[in-house]
């Protein structure tokens, strides 16, 4: 046994490395027996990269480092650079991307897998085919006087009416700005526009978002708000899933795609940093050749959960001058005031200026940003005693007393409790077995799977019942546990009520990672950190968390954690600016 593979297979057993990492190097040792040692390992870490959601492995970042040291037995040192891009060079596992091999090695001295490789390239192509401008008949003073309609003389709403004169004339439009930036209210300005101004039908717009909760949130604002307008009586504003509107079907197959289209003038996608680079290629590859895409989002949120980071790629592709379309960033922030200690700190947050958001949480002393340190379990008990249950204590009685729905649903809005984790210590479990477990001595919860009040999130696609990922929705019903049901608000004060036994799979949503809580706001947002530092802290973690708050936040961390947090970046090594250049 070679000194990498005993070195992988204790780092494996530790659980240094995933199953996935551990089974994909076993692969390339059974295809090249005769593979070198570096190679092998070179294998491990560019699948355990694309697990943790990173596109490529940089042999920069990583050559002449010792890997696995958590533990000496399974520390192992890695070639320098130079020698070990000409081991992976010579491997035949390695390609350069013109042919199939399980390994893509680039000029540039980057390692991918070489799904993602084709998914990268076929991107950049697919979103270079769309870049260049739309020749329309429509005279400057025409689109200059539909602007003013639609947006006023305000001097402040600038980069919105330029995000709109732009999407006129191109089929690829990105809008990328914070929460509060107006993003919503300009897609559906641009909407006006386009269908006044254009040959797009209402009836052939398309709404989509990556989540079920996203997609409720955008359907309810565009159907209060475009319905009555001029020109929208045949849009039918009802913005689904992702997977919804490509007709997923079991075994991952989408019904829509390169052969077969959808039937649509023009596709919004909402919330777009949630979307990884697989599903945004299926996306563009069932758009029709002359559909126009718009894409919403903030591009300094966490990245998806799965591999890429297409929406940041975009936008900085746009800083450096690529040509990709439309590519506007909305800076005037509607929702915060420019005195606003939310908006303040999470500024300072997002540029990773960890001493001025360190001041700003010793100084602040307003309402709305509040910092605490729970310096151990007994405290943190304490603060979920009084900050939280109070909350969910509200919402059961009102669930047992028998209060309308729209009632039990405004309590969700109230508070949203957002953990950096699902696991350990201040973790999505942990605070969920805390609440339930103060509610049980209050005789508000009980010791079953579920009970009235509980607060449940769909974790699993179901859209025979109208369900998907990210819904929330409240167990309601009569005493008996056959006579309970979750019921799920929609738009316009409708809901979805579901039996027990007809739910799919779910877990409790007094707490939510910080993952599942994008796409999503509530008046008051309150932020756990864990106890130590961890590696899947960081700002763009932090910033995203800060603003689901519409009015007030506060962050249950130690100052330590807190500054380790914002102090780094999960920026994601891809090539998508690269594949850019190519074409």
């Amino acid at each position: 046994m070679s000194k990498a593979y005993a070195s992988l297979k204790r780092a494996y057993g530790n659980g240094f490395i995933s199953d996935i990492a551990w089974h994909f190097a076993n692969y390339a040792q059974r295809l090249d027996s005769q593979a070198s040692e570096s190679v092998i390992v070179a294998a491990a870490l560019v699948s355990e990269s694309a697990v943790s959601g990173e596109i490529r492995l940089e042999l920069a970042h990583w050559g002449g480092g010792c890997v696995f040291e958590d533990h000496h037995a399974t520390a192992y040192m890695l070639p320098e650079m130079e020698a070990w891009y000409q081991e992976l060079k010579t491997s035949p596992l390695v390609s350069d991307g013109e042919c199939p091999a399980p390994l893509v090695l680039t000029e540039d001295r980057c390692l991918y897998l070489y799904r993602y490789y084709e998914l990268e390239r076929r991107l950049a192509a697919l979103i270079t085919l769309r870049s260049g401008p739309i020749m329309v008949e429509i005279g400057s003073d025409e689109i200059e006087q539909t602007l003013d309609v639609l947006f006023g003389d305000d001097l402040v709403s600038g980069d919105q009416r330029d995000a709109a004169r732009n999407a006129v004339d191109h089929r690829f439009t990105v809008i990328s700005g914070g929460p509060g930036t107006g993003k919503t209210s300009t897609v559906m300005r641009t909407l006006r526009m386009i269908w006044r101004l254009t040959d797009v039908s209402p009836a052939r717009t398309l709404v989509c978002a990556p989540t079920g909760k996203a997609a409720a949130r955008l359907r309810e604002v565009m159907g209060l708000e475009l319905k009555a307008a001029d020109g929208a009586t045949d849009f039918l504003g009802d913005a689904v899933t992702i997977h919804r509107l490509l007709g997923w079907r079991p075994g991952g197959k989408f019904k829509y795609g390169l052969n077969r289209p959808l039937n649509c003038d023009l596709l919004i996608l909402d919330e777009a940093s949630m979307v990884d680079i697989a599903l945004m290629v299926s996306l563009l590859e069932a758009l029709p050749k002359k559909a126009r895409l718009i894409l919403l989002g903030d591009r300094d949120q966490l990245s998806s959960v799965e591999a890429g980071a297409v929406l940041g790629d975009l936008c900085r592709a746009a800083d450096e001058g690529y040509s990709i379309g439309s590519v506007t960033s909305l800076r005037h922030n509607w929702r915060f005031g420019g005195h606003s200690e939310i908006a303040n700190l999470a500024a300072a947050v997002r540029e990773g200026q960890t001493q001025t958001a360190v001041e700003f949480l010793n100084e602040s002393r307003s309402d709305s940003v509040g910092f605490m340190d729970p310096g151990g379990e007994k405290k943190i008990e304490h603060l979920v005693r009084d900050h939280i249950v109070p909350v969910y204590k509200e919402l059961s009685q009102r669930v047992i007393s028998g209060a309308l729905y729209s009632d039990i649903f405004s309590m969700l809005d109230q508070v949203m409790v957002i953990c950096a984790r699902r696991n350990g210590a201040r973790g999505v479990i942990d605070i969920n077995r805390q609440v339930s477990a103060q509610l049980r001595t209050l005789s508000l919860a009980s010791d079953s799977e579920f009970y009235l009040g509980l607060p449940l999130m769909v974790t699993k696609n179901e859209p025979t019942l109208g369900l998907f990922n990210g819904d929330v929705g409240v167990v309601t019903g009569g005493a008996n546990v056959t006579d309970l049901k979750v019921v799920f608000p929609r738009a316009n004060q409708e809901h979805v009520s579901v039996s027990i036994n007809r739910l799919p799979e779910c877990h409790p949503a007094y707490a939510l990672t910080v993952h599942k809580a994008q796409g999503s706001q509530a008046k008051r947002v309150i932020l756990v950190l864990p106890e130590t530092d961890s590696k899947v802290l960081s700002r763009e973690l932090v910033y995203t968390g800060l603003t689901r708050a519409r009015e007030s936040v506060e962050i249950w961390s130690g100052l330590d954690v807190f500054s380790a947090a914002v102090s780094r970046s999960a920026a994601r090594p891809t090539g998508l600016m690269e594949r850019f250049r190519c074409h």
